[in-house]
Formats: structure tokens, C-alpha cells, sequence
């Protein structure tokens, strides 16, 4: 009840920045008026500040997003789901479920899942077949019900950003742009949550387990989506303390046509 509840607020935000238009990908440069007067340099001090790395598809805490109105195409959708299943990141994230996994275990958690190397591929094994999962059933579902999952920046201002990101988690477009359900979120959870839910020892794979995943799982398509919405604050901030933005480098062919512009 209180997630309906939450989805009908957070779909109100959203829908008041339908009549938005969506940043492009490349917006061309103004016109500039002809003027005779030649113009003067611009002052030293109106110099701007270096740009931020633009992410790509390859980052740990990014992915791509629709950077423009048009249609997304299944070759799209496919280089796509090429990247987030099997691109370096999803290789490396597993790794820390199971890390964490092993470093905080359930209770009653069998032995031979607890130490050494061979307990780390079980846990390994089981996060990298949740990932691939909820991916593929995200994917599959997208490509059949025409669902461009991908995440838009609001295009806001204030807190109102933070519930149209939410808000997009339950309810995102249609590869032609229109409103719609977002089925492919809750497959991929659902898939995510259950099926790679398999793999685990004997009393920590029941129904209940995958329901508590598939909850996860969802409360990560938001968490993303928030990440997405405020990514240009971030690399930001990061830029101008210094600090490294976290990435994970990728191939060329992994990224080709996936680069994002920053909204």
C-alpha cells in the first residue's frame, strides 16, 4: 500500500515535467547575430572551468540514457543490454554482492559458503546469474512490449527532480515516447529476484527470499535513476575537490554509439 501510494506522488512529479522538452544528445550552437562591431575577448575571470568527463556506458555508477526524443531501435536496445550484462561492470559488481555476502552472512548460512576461495564462486556465481537475470528479463521484456526503459533527465529543478527520478522507476516510456507502465522494471526484478534466487544453498532460495530480492532489486532501478538525475552535481563536485570519479575502464566496441552527453 505504501509503495502505491509512494508510485501515485512520485508519478504526479513526473507528470508535470511532460510538457518539457527532454535534453538532447547534441543541441546545435545559438545563432549568432552578424554585427559589424567586432567583439571584444572575454574577460580573463568569465574563463570557464575545464569540463567533466562525460560518462559512458563502461562506468561503475552510470549507464546509458536517452538522450534524445526519437525512438529507440532494437539494435539499440541490444547493444544495450550487451553493455550492462556483460560489459566490465558487470563482471566487477558481482564480486562486492558476494564480498559483502561472505562478510556479512545470514544467519545459518552454510560453511562451505563462508570461507575460502571456493565459497567466494558460489556467491559469485549466484550474484553474476541475479545480474544476468534481471538484465535479460529487463531486456526481453523491453524488446517485446516496444519499452524504452532508458532513464531522461527531468529537466527540473529542486526536490521535484528527486521524485520524478523515483517516480520513473514505476512508470518510464514507450520506444515512440509515450507514458507508460514500466513492465520491463518489474520483470527484470522479478527475474533478478527469482530466478537467480536458484543458485542459493537450500533454505535461503524459498519464495520469501526471492520477494525480498525482487524488493531489492526495484529499490535499485530507483537508486540508479536518482544517480542518473543528479550526475552532472556529482561529476561536478568530484572535479572540482579532486577526487576521482569511480570508473570502470571499457573497450571501445563495448561503448561505440552509447556515449551520453551531460543533460
Amino acid at each position: 500500500m505504501k509503495c502505491a501510494v509512494f508510485a501515485v506522488v512520485c508519478s504526479i512529479a513526473m507528470g508535470s515535467a511532460d510538457g518539457q522538452e527532454t535534453p538532447s544528445a547534441t543541441l546545435p550552437d545559438a545563432p549568432v547575430a552578424q554585427s559589424s562591431v567586432a567583439q571584444s575577448p572575454a574577460p580573463q575571470s568569465a574563463k570557464t572551468l575545464p569540463q567533466t568527463p562525460e560518462p559512458i556506458a563502461g562506468d561503475s555508477w552510470y549507464a546509458p540514457v536517452a538522450a534524445g526524443r526519437g525512438p529507440e531501435s532494437l539494435k539499440l536496445k541490444t547493444e544495450t543490454y550487451m553493455v550492462a550484462t556483460f560489459g566490465p561492470r558487470a563482471m566487477v559488481a558481482p564480486a562486492f554482492s558476494a564480498a559483502m555476502r561472505m562478510a556479512r552472512p545470514p544467519v545459518g548460512y552454510p560453511s562451505d559458503w563462508l570461507d575460502g576461495g571456493p565459497a567466494f564462486g558460489r556467491n559469485y556465481g549466484a550474484a553474476l546469474g541475479s545480474r544476468v537475470a534481471l538484465e535479460t528479463g529487463r531486456y526481453a521484456a523491453g524488446a517485446l512490449l516496444h519499452e524504452d526503459f532508458r532513464y531522461r533527465p527531468s529537466g527540473k529543478t529542486g526536490v521535484a527532480r528527486l521524485f520524478y527520478a523515483i517516480g520513473y522507476t514505476f512508470a518510464d516510456r514507450s520506444d515512440s515516447g509515450h507514458r507508460r507502465l514500466a513492465v520491463a522494471n518489474f520483470a527484470g526484478a522479478a527475474a533478478g529476484g527469482f530466478v537467480g534466487n536458484l543458485y542459493l544453498p537450500d533454505g535461503f532460495n524459498t519464495p520469501s527470499d526471492g520477494a525480498r530480492n525482487f524488493e531489492s532489486r526495484f529499490t535499485g532501478f530507483a537508486m540508479t535513476n536518482v544517480t542518473r538525475e543528479f550526475a552532472p552535481e556529482i561529476f561536478k563536485v568530484t572535479h572540482r575537490l579532486h577526487i576521482p570519479f569511480p570508473r570502470i575502464p571499457a573497450r571501445e566496441w563495448w561503448t561505440k554509439g552509447l556515449r551520453v552527453s551531460r543533460p
